[in-house]
């Protein structure tokens, strides 16, 4: 029989311990650096994902959603859209206009529902925000931009704008808004017509590293390397001085690395808002009431 003194268990058991918790400590790395997977449970697992809920106070009910469909001659389809009115407002109502992009995989019913924004317009209305309303139309999976045979980018100003203003809305100055793809989209249009905007509010942009990061997330991002150069948002961030561009991204966001490089190209940095948060509902939630009442704000003076 052999004899383990007390003292040499417990001294093993230290040592045993220890391996344990070195060998968590490595795989929580890896799994930080993707080489492992399981990156969006462990961000949760620690609280990464943890964007605080905004009180209750500061929501309202919304007004009335009116939907359609259009045929776009840039999409080469028929599209839906809609528009969300604030409370005591309906179709036909002679408002300011937010645009609203909808992320990869939604459409224009999901973009205005996206962070709850008609209802946090609501309570900011019956705090005294001077009302807007919010439209939305489809655009596809194609991140925003022209594609040879597909031109959401197009249509919006083409297109969906003019339909706007037939349904008594004022767009001489709007505001663009958007979440992920959409958030993406909305830097896009601000860099594309830079008088156009009064606010331009990105959340969680999907903003790619390279050519091969696009092609390896989501393959129908850019049709070729060529596309990609002309639209590579990094690259083109001194482009966006002096515009009314305003970022909020999670800091467990996976667009938060190259988010992080745009930010750093970008002559005023603090547009840029980072926070706790990962790319999802919570996170652009949290960041819905203020970016409500600056998009507000910013319709309320525009010129």
């Amino acid at each position: 029989m052999i004899r383990i003194s007390r003292r040499r268990a417990l001294l093993a058991l230290g040592v045993g311990s220890g391996l344990v918790v070195a060998a968590a400590g490595a795989g929580v790395a890896l799994v930080d650096a993707e080489v492992l997977p399981g990156k969006s449970v462990l961000n949760n697992t620690l609280g990464r994902c943890d964007a605080a809920a905004p009180a209750a106070a500061l929501r309202g009910t919304p007004g009335p959603i009116v939907t359609g469909t259009m045929r776009s001659v840039r999409r080469r389809r028929e599209v839906g859209f809609a528009i969300a009115y604030p409370p005591g407002y309906a179709a036909g109502a002679a408002l300011p206009v937010c645009l609203a992009l909808h992320g990869y995989g939604s459409d224009a019913r999901g973009a205005i529902g996206c962070a709850g924004y008609p209802d946090f317009i609501a309570g900011a209305v019956r705090s005294g925000m001077a009302p807007f309303a919010l439209a939305a139309v489809d655009g596809g999976n194609g991140y925003w931009h022209p594609h040879a045979a597909d031109d959401p980018l197009g249509m919006i100003f083409d297109e969906f704008l003019p339909l706007l203003r037939t349904r008594g809305l004022d767009v001489s100055r709007p505001a663009v808004a958007g979440w992920s793809m959409g958030g993406y989209g909305a830097l896009l249009c601000g860099l594309t017509r830079p008088d156009t905007f009064a606010a331009i509010v990105a959340s969680s942009p999907a903003i790619f590293h390279s050519y091969a990061d696009a092609k390896r997330v989501n393959p129908g991002a850019y049709d070729s390397a060529r596309e990609w150069a002309a639209y590579d948002m990094t690259a083109r961030a001194r482009e966006l001085t002096g515009l009314p561009v305003h970022i909020a991204i999670g800091a467990a966001d996976p667009f938060a690395p190259a988010v992080a490089t745009l930010r750093g190209r970008m002559a005023d940095p603090s547009a840029v808002r980072v926070a706790t948060g990962c790319h999802d509902g919570r996170f652009w939630t949290w960041a819905a009431p203020d970016q409500v009442r600056l998009i507000g704000s910013a319709l309320a003076g525009r010129s």
